[in-house]
């Protein structure tokens, strides 16, 4: 693979941080994943919903698509092309305007919250995340408990 294409991928890979090894890492992952998976078996049981939106499945592997779109494919290339500060506003602001998509479920302040919370907030929080430990996957076990609660409480 030349090295372009490496760099393409580097935030997918897992790395050591803060001393905690790649399969403790793996780990947390996974058990935010089942744990999750548990509130909206719950969830669905007693409401028919997820999140408050119709049961999919899908839901629960949002943190990992969402933050191997936005962080480690978007916010590398503006990291690339703009450098780090850009990146994490650019990125950030794309990854509010991507959940518009919600505007079928939430009602119009909810909406409004969502977008200027993960605009001005979460996003910024996971893009400065990744690009300082140079993984996503940090920022996907923070995406898995920042959406944990909505597990639990609809």
């Amino acid at each position: 693979m030349d090295s372009s294409a490496e760099s393409a991928f580097e935030f997918f890979e897992f790395r050591t941080f803060f001393g905690i090894p790649v399969l403790l890492q793996i780990t947390l992952i996974t058990v935010l994943y089942v744990a999750m998976t548990i509130g909206y078996f719950f969830s669905v049981k007693a409401t028919g919903k997820m999140d408050g939106y119709p049961g999919s499945v899908s839901l629960l592997f949002v943190p990992i698509y969402e933050e191997a779109i936005f962080r480690g494919i978007i916010l590398r290339f503006f990291e690339k092309k703009y450098g780090f500060w850009s990146a994490i506003a650019l990125s950030s602001a794309l990854f509010a305007i991507w959940h518009l998509k919600n505007i079928f479920w939430l009602q119009p302040f909810q909406l409004i919250h969502q977008m200027v919370y993960t605009g001005l907030f979460f996003g910024p929080v996971t893009a400065f995340i990744t690009l300082k430990l140079r993984s996503i996957w940090p920022s996907v076990a923070i995406h898995y408990l920042n959406n944990m609660p909505y597990a639990f409480l609809f």
